[in-house]
């Protein structure tokens, strides 16, 4: 996208501070000059404070692209960016303090119950209801009404072109299909936030269940405490399975081989099977039905940092392979860098992981040496949300020419070039030129 932001400002010979009275005099001032169609264009966009805004951020791109679906939704995104910062910062603030809170209680340096510290949860699961309640009854969006019409008045010309029907009867098939299309949407926000409702219920009930069992462990079992739980991701299982029942039944019509249908089937069920049976054996052995290393319990998660390493081997074979140099290299540095953050991240994972086996085997570890990793990655993901990725955001607001050396002195307009009078427009051999 084009990001000069000062070009119709220098056209006029005004600085990009100035007001709109400012604009309409300079105006009057520069109409004389032989660059009439490049002044009224100017004048055009910059007299409009809606399209002024949106030329000041994204150049004459975002003027042109303001009256289509992405630019609507360009000359908003900065905000929604903005907004999703704030809403990120402020849950990642929410969990190191839930987190800061649990080592306290579990190292004793505190008494409080359980549900004291599961208050910053609490107060994630009041705002996730409430986004879901809203999601859920709201009515259609009546800004969508606009772009149904346009798709609707395409296939009607395209209908016309093609001879079938008459001008009355596309626009009754026009509105039935605006009906049929809105009634749809409906039920599928209705749907998804029903299932969203359902779902944090439920997440929630584990939560109470695990306060509950944290504050008195002889008060209900661990099988208690997880039911919450495993219907969730039973949930998440069967509909796994139909979508997998879906893409199989697509791949035998195109007689797809058998090795690639079982890829398919594992790819799309193993991190949901690996979940169930970590899950199954953590209840087992809280409730010492097994009395194995807890070592032996996460077995399961250190087979994810197996199938993640078989992965990138392979990955990195497939890309040897091939004849193009050029995607050879670019695969194996794709790789690279993935292998460098899986291992970044894996070696915090499983310090965790570790540390937390070896607490609960006995090791004298505290609460908090165990989540020193937890605190490492909640914080920087905080750092990005909160101040890296709003830097980067207001970077690439302002414009190349904006930011350039040249072009960072203060534009301001000669005094000779100023107006006494609104009304009485200067001789035609005064030219409007901009002094840095």
């Amino acid at each position: 996208m084009d990001r000069n932001t000062v070009h119709l400002y220098e056209t006029l010979g005004i600085p990009k501070s100035s007001t709109q009275d400012e604009i309409k005099k300079a105006y009057r001032y520069v109409y004389w000059e032989p660059r009439f169609r490049d002044i009224a264009a100017a004048y055009e966009v910059l007299s409009d404070p809606k399209k002024r805004q949106v030329y000041d951020r994204y150049g004459m791109m975002g003027v042109q692209m303001a009256g289509t679906e992405i630019g609507a939704r360009l000359v908003e995104i900065e905000s929604l960016l903005c907004t999703l910062f704030i809403a990120l910062s402020f849950v990642l603030t929410l969990i190191i303090i839930f987190f800061a809170l649990l080592s306290l209680r579990v190292d004793g340096k505190v008494s409080w119950n359980y549900a004291i510290v599961f208050i910053p949860l609490w107060i994630m699961d009041a705002f996730l209801f409430f986004a879901t309640l809203t999601r859920l009854i709201q009515p259609s969006a009546d800004d969508n009404d606009e772009d149904d019409y346009h798709h609707d008045d395409h296939e009607d010309e395209r209908d016309a072109g093609n001879g079938e029907g008459s001008s009355s009867n596309a626009g009754g098939d026009r509105e039935e299909r605006r009906r049929q299309k809105k009634a749809t949407q409906k039920r599928e926000r209705f749907l998804s936030g029903f299932v969203g409702l359902i779902n944090l219920i439920l997440f929630t009930a584990f939560q109470v269940l695990i306060v509950k069992k944290a504050n008195d462990p002889t008060s209900i079992s661990a099988s208690t405490v997880f039911a919450p739980y495993f219907v969730l991701e039973g949930f998440f299982f069967l509909q796994a399975l139909v979508q997998v029942a879906i893409a199989l039944k697509a791949a035998s019509a195109l007689e797809t081989p058998l090795s690639t249908k079982l890829g398919m089937v594992f790819e799309a069920l193993w991190w949901k099977v690996t979940r169930l049976v970590l899950a199954v054996l953590i209840m087992l052995r809280i409730d010492d039905k097994i009395t194995c290393s807890w070592q032996i319990v996460f077995i399961p998660l250190y087979l994810v940092a197996v199938k993640y390493i078989i992965q990138h081997i392979n990955g990195y074979r497939t890309f040897s392979r091939m004849q193009n140099a050029e995607m050879r290299q670019q695969g194996h540095a794709l790789m690279t860098a993935s292998a460098c953050t899986f291992t970044v991240l894996g070696a915090l994972v499983y310090s965790l992981v570790g540390l937390l086996a070896a607490k609960l085997d006995g090791h004298a570890y505290s609460a908090s040496e165990v989540l020193i990793p937890v605190f490492m990655v909640l914080s920087i993901l905080l750092c990005c949300s909160g101040c890296c990725l709003p830097c980067l955001l207001l970077a690439s607001g302002a414009g190349e020419d904006e930011l350039s050396p040249e072009n960072a002195e203060v534009r301001v307009v000669h005094p000779n070039m100023r107006i006494e009078g609104a009304d009485a427009p200067p001789s035609p051999s005064r030219r409007a030129t901009p002094i840095s």
